[in-house]
């Protein structure tokens, strides 16, 4: 069984759907724009702010990086409060 593409029009896209079963217009519609809405969603995996990181830094969780850069200021002699987690402004 072919898999449609993903450019495929609403004619492309009603002619496969209709070769396997009947399916009335309205519900062809709804599922071509809950197709086309799948198809926009991207993921990001934070690779590609990890590559203007430092090479060092590149390996290091969130929480890790967090961690480094607050001993680095509290070893300049700087001192850092730390915010509450959910902090208004």
């Amino acid at each position: 069984m072919a898999v449609l593409r993903d450019e495929a029009s609403f004619v492309e896209f009603s002619e496969y759907v209709l070769a396997r079963r009947d399916v009335p217009l309205w519900e062809l519609r709804e599922l071509y724009e809950r197709r086309l809405r799948l198809k926009s969603i991207t993921v990001h995996t934070g690779e590609a702010y990890r590559k203007t990181l430092p090479a060092d830094e590149r390996h290091l969780t969130n929480r890790e990086r967090e961690a480094k850069v607050f001993a680095e200021a509290e070893s300049q002699g700087r001192n850092i409060e730390k915010l509450p987690e959910k902090a208004q402004f």
